[in-house]
């Protein structure tokens, strides 16, 4: 398999394509990883069995690399590419049309209409549109013209067994972050970016009353979102995320005890079970990885009702949904959380049971792969099965 990931970025879906990535290698399948140097997918992926091909192409596709990967794919008889932004879905279609190669893509954000002629070029080479939601699935059956039956529904995976709830280090990191037993902890895992409503979560302590303020603290997990990596490998954010970042420090400042900044973590998960509360307060997400994760730690979720967030909540029974963009709705359901405390026990417990059902990493795996077996050409170019008990 061939997989296609130019994205500088260092958030929450370069992580799991390298967890997708890792997964497909230990149930059998010989990958390929075209990736920028010095990207959190080169260094996740740097891994015995796994082929690292490097690129500088910054556009769509480059030709130069495409018939570079024209070659790779006759010499180690590829069967699969599968692309993973929206870029490279570009390249994939193009290596799909001059080797009949089985392009699979995978969504991880929202889209719109793309039925222009060069996107019919594109969209109708993807032998497999893979999402997570029910609500994207619907979205690009509408506005992608993919072949009938092209989208897929497949959960991202998670191995359950790396969330099983540790009070020591819960303690831990809470210790690390010098915050109370008692403290209530609000938080977010995202890119310091205004696109993904961070401004808004930091806005709604202000809506808090003095005594809730007092029982809780705040914590911003995530970096400015990358505008480009330079030839030492060293990051230039984009200047909308440095400035969101300056007004977040001011907050800290403001509040030092109950508004706290933490640089991005690739062990997320153990400050995940030093929180209370998770927050996702983007405008229209398709399908939050952090909220499955924050889910699968029994975090109850106030997020907003759009996109494929209210599809995770449900019914208000895995956390509280709010009117996107307000800050003072998210202040008004912090409130409430922190009066009803055994709610949102429960709320935090159904929302652990919910992720831990729907999220499999063995799961999406087979089923990303049955796909892929059944899109071949030549049935003898299977790509193995192998999934460990």
């Amino acid at each position: 398999m061939l997989h296609l990931i130019n994205s500088a970025a260092r958030g929450g879906a370069e992580l799991y394509v390298s967890e997708l990535i890792l997964h497909f290698q230990k149930y059998g399948v010989e990958n390929f990883v075209v990736c920028r140097k010095f990207s959190l997918i080169s260094k996740m992926c740097n891994n015995p069995g796994i082929r690292l091909y490097f690129t500088k192409a910054s556009g769509k596709f480059a030709l130069f690399q495409v018939f570079k990967l024209v070659k790779l794919i006759k010499k180690e008889k590829i069967t699969t590419v599968f692309s993973h932004t929206r870029n490279d879905v570009f390249t994939g279609s193009v290596l799909k049309f001059l080797t009949g190669i089985c392009h699979v893509n995978a969504i991880y954000m929202g889209t719109g209409p793309k039925k222009d002629a060069i996107h019919r070029f594109v969209y109708r080479r993807v032998d497999a549109l893979i999402t997570s939601a029910e609500f994207s699935k619907n979205e690009c059956e509408r506005y992608l013209p993919v072949p009938p039956g092209a989208v897929k529904l497949i959960r991202y995976g998670r191995d359950p067994f790396l969330y099983e709830l540790s009070e020591k280090r819960r303690t831990e990191i809470r210790g690390k972050m010098h915050t109370p037993p008692e403290k209530v902890v609000i938080g977010l895992l995202s890119r310091i970016d205004t696109g993904k409503g961070v401004g808004i979560f930091a806005d709604a302590f202000e809506y808090l009353q003095q005594e809730v303020q007092q029982k809780i603290e705040f914590w911003i997990m995530g970096e400015p979102t990358v505008k480009s990596v330079n030839a030492k490998g060293e990051p230039t954010y984009e200047e909308q995320a440095l400035k969101l970042l300056d007004k977040l420090k001011a907050l800290s400042k403001k509040h030092p005890t109950s508004f706290k900044l933490i640089p991005f973590q690739t062990e997320y998960i153990a400050w995940l079970q030093a929180m209370d509360i998770f927050v996702l307060p983007t405008i229209n997400e398709m399908y939050s990885l952090a909220v499955v994760d924050a889910m699968m730690t029994g975090l109850p979720v106030i997020g907003t009702n759009a996109g494929g967030t209210s599809e995770q909540i449900g019914r208000n029974e895995r956390g509280l949904l709010v009117e996107p963009g307000s800050a003072k709705a998210i202040a008004d359901a912090i409130a409430e959380m922190i009066k009803n405390p055994e709610e949102m026990k429960q709320k935090g417990e159904a929302a652990r049971n919910w992720a831990t059902t729907q999220h499999n990493f063995q799961t999406t795996v087979s089923q990303i792969l049955d796909v892929c077996n059944e899109k071949l050409p030549l049935r003898n170019e299977e790509l193995p099965v192998n999934l460990p008990h």
